[in-house]
């Protein structure tokens, strides 16, 4: 990405539904100078992308950033087959554990 692109490239790509954040890189002055994005990829995974799938998202920041590409439709469409949380305990697996607690404090 060109230096200080971040910020508009993060516009363009949240206009398609994909949320990032512009970040300075270790050579750039700050944020008002920011040339890289951050994305949330252990957020995801945790919704259950693979590594397909990444490639899938990949191209669509591609086809934002590089194309000028409107792909929030396609996004959202994309985005609804990860609702699930994955790798994270369920909430009835503590009961006992929770009671237990309480009665030591």
């Amino acid at each position: 990405m060109e230096y200080a692109k971040a910020v508009e490239a993060a516009r363009r790509l949240e206009e398609g539904n994909i949320i990032c954040n512009y970040q300075a890189a270790p050579d750039e002055e700050g944020f008002t100078a920011a040339g890289a994005l951050r994305l949330g990829v252990q957020e995801m995974t945790r919704f259950g992308m693979g590594p397909e799938d990444f490639r899938t998202l990949a191209q669509y920041i591609h086809d934002v950033v590089a194309g000028g590409r409107l792909v929030r439709e396609e996004v959202t469409a994309f985005r609804k087959r990860f609702l699930t949380m994955r790798y994270c305990f369920a909430e009835d697996m503590f009961t006992d554990l929770m009671k237990k607690l309480h009665e030591l404090i």
